[in-house]
């Protein structure tokens, strides 16, 4: 019960434009999920498996990230392709969460990519938040190319999914598939 009232939470907050950026701000577009949120607790914690509500609507191959788990993975179908600890939002506000819900990957950059409010580099960008404008990416970086912070298993991004294998992450996605963040 506790759940459903934070992700009901966390859905009014992002409609109602209080949102957080790991990346430069794009066009703002309504938050719609194909399915109601409380479908999302379906066989939760099973890897590559999605609500049931939403599993005909996935191509072969779509990206899962467990908030629980913190780690990123890679489905092809029922099968796991690839897994990946990572870091998600540290989620102490809204513009630092990163929020639950089916999205799409919108875009893609091998950068480097230099984010100006946090004075980082990224590289693998994979956007698939619009919304908030959050995204895969590797550890950020100085502009020599160091890692600033390594951690991962925990949620500490500013809602972006950090991952030290986005490079496998990066190659893997493709424009229109589909993210399932749970």
């Amino acid at each position: 019960m506790m759940r459903q009232l934070v992700l009901r939470t966390m859905v009014f907050l992002a409609l109602a434009g209080l949102m957080g950026s790991c990346a430069p701000r794009v066009q703002r577009q309504e938050l719609s999920l194909p399915f109601p949120m409380s479908d999302v607790q379906q066989d939760e914690g099973l890897p590559c498996t999605l609500p049931q509500d939403v599993r005909n609507s996935f191509t072969e191959r779509w990206i899962e990230v467990s908030l629980s788990d913190q780690l990123v993975r890679l489905c092809e179908g029922s099968q796991m392709a690839g897994e990946h600890l990572a870091a998600t939002g540290a989620g102490d506000r809204p513009e630092t969460t990163t929020f639950p819900g089916l999205f799409t990957v919108h875009n893609k950059n091998k950068g480097p990519v230099y984010l100006s409010q946090f004075d980082v580099y990224v590289t693998d960008w994979v956007g698939f938040d619009q919304e908030r404008a959050n995204g895969f990416h590797s550890l950020p970086k100085d502009k020599i190319g160091r890692v600033l912070d390594d951690r991962l298993g925990q949620p500490v991004s500013h809602g972006c999914v950090r991952t030290a294998q986005s490079a496998a992450v990066y190659d893997f996605a493709a424009i229109g598939m589909r993210v399932w963040v749970h």
